[in-house]
């Protein structure tokens, strides 16, 4: 059995960016971001919601309290774009 991970791949990688773009500013990421133009197909918007739970889960991104659709990169998160928080921290001290 293989697993698909083409859905997973398409929403992780854009809600990814998009809030890489944008740390460590809180960021609203809902379907509409990640499939612009897209009918809501129930089937992307499973996997889009999927996917921000398993990033939660995974520690990848963290949800911003307050907001039910804003999130922020976590240091794993950062980790991803070979960048490390403490580090930079350090560096700049």
């Amino acid at each position: 059995m293989s697993v698909n991970f083409s859905q997973f791949d398409e929403s992780s990688v854009v809600i990814l960016k998009l809030l890489a773009q944008h740390f460590l500013t809180p960021t609203e990421i809902g379907f509409n971001d990640v499939f612009p133009g897209s009918d809501t197909e129930t089937d992307k918007h499973a996997a889009h919601i999927g996917t921000l739970a398993f990033l939660r889960h995974k520690d990848f991104i963290a949800h911003n309290v307050g907001n039910a659709s804003s999130f922020i990169l976590t240091r794993k998160g950062l980790a991803l774009f070979n960048e490390d928080i403490f580090k930079h921290i350090k560096a700049a001290q």
